[in-house]
C-alpha cells in the first residue's frame, strides 16, 4: 500500500538568488526599452509638428505667388495642349484653339483667384499696379511666378509628349517649315503678316482683355461681377475667335516668354527668338503696351 504523501512532506524549492537577479534584470531592460520607445514616438511627434507648423508658415508667406506658379501652370498647359493635339494629328481648327483657349483661362483663374486674384499675366498685373492700387511690392513676385508657372508647364508638357513630337519630326526640332513643332509652345505669326499688323494685333487684343477684366469685374457691374472667371474665359475665346489668327495672339507675356525660354533649351535652339526677324519681341512686350491702353481707356471712359 502507497503511502499517502502529505503536501507539508513535500519540500518546497528553495529560491534562486541569480534567477532573482534575472528576474529584476530583465524588468529593467524592458522598462528602459518602453521608456526608449516613448522617448523617440515623442521626438518623432515634435519633429512632425514643428515641420508642418513650418510649411504651414511657410505657405502662408508665399500664397500669392503659389496661386500665380499653379493657376498660370494650368493655363499654359491646357493651352500648349490644345496646340500639340492639333500640330501632332495635324487637326488644326482655330475654333478648337479658341475655345481650348478660353477654358484654360477659365480654368488658371478658378485655381487661383480667391487666393492671388488670378491675374495670370504680367500686362494684367502692369495695368492692376498703374490704375487699381496693386502694390508695388507684390509685382516681382507675381511676374516671376507666372513666367515660372509657364515654363515649368512646357517642360511638364514636353515630357508627356515628346514621343508623339519626335514621332511627328524624326526627332529634328524645327521652328519652321512643314515639320515645326515650336509652335506648340509659343506663338509665331504666319508668314503673310507683317510685324506692324502682329503688333497692332496684339495691342488691340489685350486692351479688349483688360477692357473685359476690369468692367466685369466692376462691383456695379451685376450679374458679371459674380462670375467674372466665365466671363473672362468667354472673353478670351471670342478675342482669339476674331483677332488671334493675324499674330498666333499671345495676349501674355508670361504664356509666350516661358515656353519659349524652354523650346530654346530644349532641342529648338535660339531660332525660337531670332525667327521672322526676332518676331518674339512682339509677343514678349506688345500685351504691356495693350495692357495699358485698355486700362487707360476704362478708367477714363468706362469706369466711374
Amino acid at each position: 500500500m502507497n503511502p499517502v504523501l502529505n503536501s507539508s512532506s513535500i519540500p518546497s524549492p528553495i529560491p534562486s538568488k541569480s534567477n532573482d537577479e534575472n528576474i529584476q534584470k530583465t524588468i529593467l531592460l524592458s522598462n528602459e526599452d518602453f521608456s526608449s520607445i516613448d522617448l523617440e514616438s515623442t521626438q518623432n511627434h515634435v519633429q512632425r509638428f514643428v515641420l508642418t507648423k513650418r510649411l504651414r508658415h511657410w505657405r502662408s508667406e508665399h500664397r500669392e505667388f503659389l496661386a500665380e506658379f499653379i493657376g498660370t501652370f494650368a493655363l499654359v498647359l491646357l493651352i500648349d495642349g490644345v496646340s500639340a493635339e492639333q500640330t501632332l494629328l495635324n487637326a488644326k481648327s482655330w475654333l478648337t484653339s479658341s475655345i481650348g483657349s478660353g477654358l484654360a483661362v477659365l480654368t488658371g483663374i478658378c485655381l487661383s483667384g480667391h487666393v492671388s486674384g488670378g491675374h495670370l499675366n504680367p500686362a494684367v498685373t502692369l495695368a492692376f499696379w498703374l490704375f487699381s492700387g496693386f502694390p508695388t511690392h507684390k509685382i516681382a513676385t507675381y511676374v516671376i511666378a507666372q513666367i515660372s508657372g509657364a515654363f515649368t508647364a512646357a517642360a511638364v508638357l514636353y515630357s508627356v509628349i515628346l514621343p508623339a513630337i519626335n514621332q511627328f519630326d524624326g526627332g529634328v526640332r524645327q521652328v519652321e517649315g512643314k515639320f515645326a513643332t515650336a509652335g506648340i509652345f509659343a506663338t509665331y505669326s504666319p508668314h503673310y503678316v507683317g510685324t506692324w499688323t502682329a503688333i497692332g494685333s496684339e495691342i488691340l487684343g489685350t486692351a479688349m482683355l483688360l477692357l473685359i477684366i476690369m468692367s466685369s469685374g466692376h462691383p456695379n457691374n451685376i450679374p458679371f461681377c459674380t462670375s467674372q472667371g466665365f466671363v473672362v474665359g468667354l472673353g478670351v475665346m471670342i478675342l482669339c475667335l476674331s483677332l488671334g489668327y493675324t499674330s498666333g495672339f499671345s495676349l501674355n507675356p508670361a504664356r509666350d516668354l516661358g515656353p519659349r525660354i524652354f523650346t530654346s533649351i530644349a532641342g529648338w535652339g535660339v531660332d525660337v527668338f531670332t525667327v521672322h526677324n526676332y518676331y518674339a519681341l512682339i509677343p514678349i512686350f506688345t500685351p504691356f503696351l495693350g495692357a495699358i491702353v485698355g486700362g487707360l481707356v476704362f478708367s477714363v471712359f468706362v469706369d466711374q
